[in-house]
């Protein structure tokens, strides 16, 4: 059986933490009126098909390596031919592209084997949504998503393709041989 000296001090104790939090810095951010800085490295953003600013084409030739890699089998691609393209990367479509979000691990293991940059990963959050069909990312959204990653280059993410290459070069950071520019 406690004593009340034991009670008394065990609930002083519990006031005096309690005080000393109350008078402390606070480490949360209200959310929606002020937002923290997403990290350039963060991953679990949402994705995006890319296209060519020039000619308006789409880059996904429709190869489905992103298909064949994925771990959680949710990339669904179909080919579509056609004419040549303009800027001279074949004469391949993508027809349908769709990405089930919600089993999406984030591994970015679809946007390493892309040989032409078409699928990338932004900083922007995904889309919240409250049925499942939301979280498809049919090609339609995807295509809007890369509209929106030109109009706001912030939300570029550093997981393309050509820059895991650019940082896996065996030959980075060697001395140039002899003669060569």
């Amino acid at each position: 059986m406690p004593t009340l000296a034991t009670i008394v001090s065990g609930t002083l104790q519990t006031m005096r933490v309690t005080l000393l939090n109350a008078f402390r810095a606070v480490n949360t951010v209200p959310y929606p009126r002020k937002k923290r800085p997403i990290p350039g490295q963060w991953r679990a953003g949402s994705f995006a098909l890319t296209f060519d600013p020039a000619t308006g084409e789409e880059n996904c030739i429709g190869c489905r390596l992103c298909e064949y890699i994925c771990p959680s089998e949710i990339i669904r691609v179909t080919l579509r031919k056609g004419e040549a393209r303009k800027n001279g990367v074949g004469a391949t479509y993508c027809d349908h592209f769709v990405l089930d979000y919600q089993a999406c691990m984030q591994c970015e293991l679809c946007i390493q084997v892309c040989p032409t940059d078409a699928i990338v990963m932004t900083r922007a959050l995904a889309p919240p949504s409250t049925t499942r069909d939301g979280l498809l990312l049919t090609k339609e959204r995807l295509m809007a998503n890369g509209q929106t990653l030109i109009a706001t280059p912030a939300l570029s993410s550093t997981a393309t393709p050509t820059k895991i290459r650019e940082w896996t070069d065996a030959t980075r950071g060697l001395p140039k041989p002899e003669g060569t520019p």
